[in-house]
């Protein structure tokens, strides 16, 4: 065999090495997504964290993350590197007079490095991992062992120089996504199957999102919340219940503040008895009780789990400032649900006039921030009419105006208890900030 041939082979050899290198860390990136959001039963992750080496990939994702991402682009880089002179050589073992053009090698390179690493260092391994994530694990964690060993001295080599250079551009570091995470896990949930439709990509984002919020972004302020009276008569009771148009109602003693439980309208119909002697005490529900600062997805399980629908929210006092339901929770998932009783303006719709919107006082702050690219510097309120309230100490009047958080706020709608609708001029939007 000459020597041609035998550099040829060599060469494939390597990026056939490289190729299996790159799907072994491709399973264990996606078994490892699955074991994190509940993809295997937890007997399975038990008994595969009692080998060392697995259960330190899992315990310490962080790491284990950027080691993966690290890894990953050597061996796509080290591919691209190597299919250059095969394909080169290739030619050469056929067409002894001639070399062929450069520009027909470098296209025929893409080509192959492209279609080989695509199909076999990423769909098939991806496709192993998810049908059985556990088998994927076993199969290909001791090489993602030794890329972490090897690799060590360059991955602190260049995070140092990442740190420098985002601190030059202000950005933290700490900042930035694990690919066992956010990317990582999307993938992993869709782009093997099939492609998600925009309804259930948006769905997805949501819940990704909904891992940053706290009980407090979906919080309905007490001076919003409509309560059952046990200080009231029955018939007056029922007044206040038809015009809110609710289904559920906190039942107290003269105020939030003296909370016995939760009203559902549809128990009304098991009363019997003359009006004057119902006793609302005996139908009525228990209620949960979160601190403002409750993961939002903690508050989710558990209500899921004791089936309530609505909770009362504690500051660190423990005193009540207001509300959870279960829909306002819901919503930050699927977005804003219509009923027959609500408004069908939007929370947030835009004017005709540049940078100007027409807001509604029940609209969540961080929706607020999103959608109109400002930051607002107040960890105190959940809505838009809360923000505007305390910051004038007072429920304000229509027609008045003030700046708050690079916006010029006009008061459109206001009632005797909160902030209705305003009209908002954006004049400065905050770093980063969409359009």
């Amino acid at each position: 065999m000459s020597a041609a041939w035998i550099n040829f082979f060599v060469s494939l050899s390597a990026v056939a090495l490289m190729l299996v290198l790159h799907a072994f860390l491709v399973m264990c990136e996606i078994s490892l997504v699955k074991f994190r959001y509940g993809g295997v039963s937890a007997q399975a992750l038990e008994q595969l964290k009692r080998r060392r080496g697995i259960a330190r990939l899992i315990e310490n994702s962080d790491q284990t993350g950027r080691a993966v991402r690290f890894s990953k682009t050597l061996c796509t880089v080290a591919v691209g590197l190597l299919l250059m002179p095969l394909v080169s050589d290739f030619f050469g073992l056929f067409e002894s007079k001639q070399a062929p053009e450069r520009w027909l090698v470098v296209l025929l390179s893409f080509v192959c490095a492209t279609s080989v690493h695509f199909l076999f260092a990423e769909i098939f391994p991806r496709g192993l991992a998810m049908r059985d994530p556990v088998k994927g694990i076993q199969r290909a964690y001791r090489v993602l062992w030794v890329f972490q060993i090897l690799t060590l001295p360059a991955m602190l080599f260049f995070r140092g120089l990442k740190r420098m250079l985002f601190r030059r551009l202000g950005v933290d570091v700490e900042d930035e996504l694990n690919p066992l995470d956010l990317d990582v896990q999307i993938r992993a949930m869709g782009e093997d199957s099939h492609a998600l439709s925009p309804v259930v990509r948006k769905i997805v984002n949501r819940a990704l999102q909904m891992q940053e919020l706290v009980v407090q972004d979906v919080l309905l302020p007490r001076s919003q919340v409509v309560i059952c009276d046990l200080e009231e008569d029955f018939k007056a009771n029922l007044k206040v219940m038809k015009e809110a148009g609710h289904t559920r109602f906190p039942l107290c003693h003269g105020s939030l503040d003296d909370c016995v439980g939760i009203l559902h309208i549809k128990d009304m119909f098991r009363l019997s008895g003359p009006l004057a002697a119902v006793d609302l005490v005996k139908v009525k529900r228990n209620v949960a009780i979160f601190e403002l600062e409750t993961p939002l997805e903690a508050a989710l399980e558990r209500m899921l789990r004791a089936k309530f629908h609505m909770a009362l929210a504690v500051d660190e006092f423990g005193g009540i400032v207001g509300v959870v339901t279960f829909e306002s929770i819901l919503e930050e998932l699927v977005g804003e649900i219509q009923d027959e009783f609500d408004s069908e303006e939007d929370q947030i719709r835009a004017l005709r006039a540049p940078h100007t919107y027409r807001v509604s006082g029940l609209t969540p702050i961080h929706d607020l921030e999103e959608t109109l690219g400002v930051e607002v510097e107040n960890d105190e309120v959940s809505t838009f009419g809360g923000l505007i309230t305390g910051e004038l100490g007072r429920i304000p009047a229509r027609g008045e105006t003030l700046s708050l958080a690079g916006m010029r706020i006009s008061i459109d709608e206001v009632d005797e208890r909160r902030v209705i609708a305003v009209r908002v001029v954006v004049y400065r939007r905050s770093a980063g900030a969409p359009g």
